[in-house]
């Protein structure tokens, strides 16, 4: 949180962050529940961040999901399970293996982004001209404030 000298003095700012976390929240919501098979949103999570951002030891990976290692051992060896990644002792440290995604894990993946994708567009199409206008105008703004929040993580040092 920023500190309070350096908030916007407009006044809607409050609201503003009050309605766009519950939509952005709820959308969330809305698109995890078009995945098959109960795959759920950590397992979904840490396959998309093994993929974008691997090889990880199961620390980093943990640091990167931001939950205790026991529970990404139990992640991973789900994963492992499904046949979406594979762990390889590291060969500068053995006592250290990595995790890595595998073909599997990239097509699970990738229908995944596909379906929820498909289902997001045909809401998308409902929608009049001017809105579909006014949300690519709200789309900046968004990737505005992801960014900044990217840049931010990246200088302290934090994975997001």
């Amino acid at each position: 949180p920023r500190p309070a000298a350096t908030m916007q003095a407009h006044p809607a700012v409050p609201e503003i962050a009050e309605r766009l976390r519950h939509s952005v929240t709820r959308l969330a919501r809305l698109l995890r529940q078009q995945d098959e098979g109960g795959f759920g949103a950590t397992l979904t999570a840490a396959l998309a961040s093994v993929k974008n951002r691997g090889p990880l030891t199961l620390g980093e990976l943990a640091a990167c999901e931001q939950v205790a290692p026991p529970t990404m051992t139990k992640v991973v060896e789900k994963l492992e399970a499904q046949g979406f990644v594979t762990r390889r002792v590291d060969p500068l440290d053995r006592r250290v293996s990595r995790v890595t995604v595998t073909a599997a894990g990239r097509r699970h993946l990738d229908a995944t982004r596909q379906r929820r994708t498909a289902w997001l567009a045909g809401r998308l199409d409902h929608l009049p001209a001017d809105q579909l206008e006014r949300l690519m105008e709200a789309l900046d703004v968004l990737e505005t404030l992801i960014a900044v929040d990217t840049a931010v993580a990246d200088a302290s040092g934090r994975l997001r």
